[in-house]
Formats: structure tokens, C-alpha cells, sequence
């Protein structure tokens, strides 16, 4: 594994560069880690990780679609209050 370079002596656009390309990496190998426990899991005979389904609650936090003007129900026949 080689050294890190010195962060303070580099210009500006090098930094996001190395730091772009280390990120690109650990994706890389995060992927590559993922396949293989997959590959360890099926030569053990395990099961597969579950398909794990969004349950739906993320639904309810929005807000319902507004009915058009016209769908909207209206008030019926408004009666005077009764007077004694």
C-alpha cells in the first residue's frame, strides 16, 4: 500500500481528483466484496439474502392528490337557524 500524498502541498483540482478516484475504488471493491460473500454463501449451501420489500409506510407520508374543482363535493341546501 502506498503512502498518501501530502493533502497540503497539492493545488486545488489534485485533491478532489485523488479524492474522486479513491472513491471510485472502495466502490469498486465494495462491490467485488459483495459478490464474493454471495459466492462464499452458495458453495456453503446457504441461503440467499431475503428480497426485502418496501412494507408501504413510506405512502402515508405524503399528502393525498388534490381533487379538480369539479370532483370536490359542495354543500347542500344551507337552512336559516331557527328563530323563537
Amino acid at each position: 500500500m502506498s503512502t498518501p500524498p501530502d493533502l497540503s502541498a497539492l493545488s486545488r483540482p489534485e485533491p478532489e481528483a485523488f479524492t474522486l478516484g479513491v472513491m471510485a475504488k472502495n466502490a469498486a471493491l465494495t462491490q467485488i466484496v459483495a459478490q464474493q460473500r454471495a459466492e462464499i454463501a452458495r458453495l456453503k449451501g446457504l441461503k440467499a439474502r431475503p428480497a426485502i420489500k418496501p412494507r408501504g409506510m413510506e405512502k402515508a407520508t405524503l399528502p393525498p392528490p388534490a381533487k379538480p374543482l369539479e370532483q370536490k363535493r359542495r354543500g347542500g341546501k344551507v337552512r336559516p337557524p331557527r328563530r323563537r
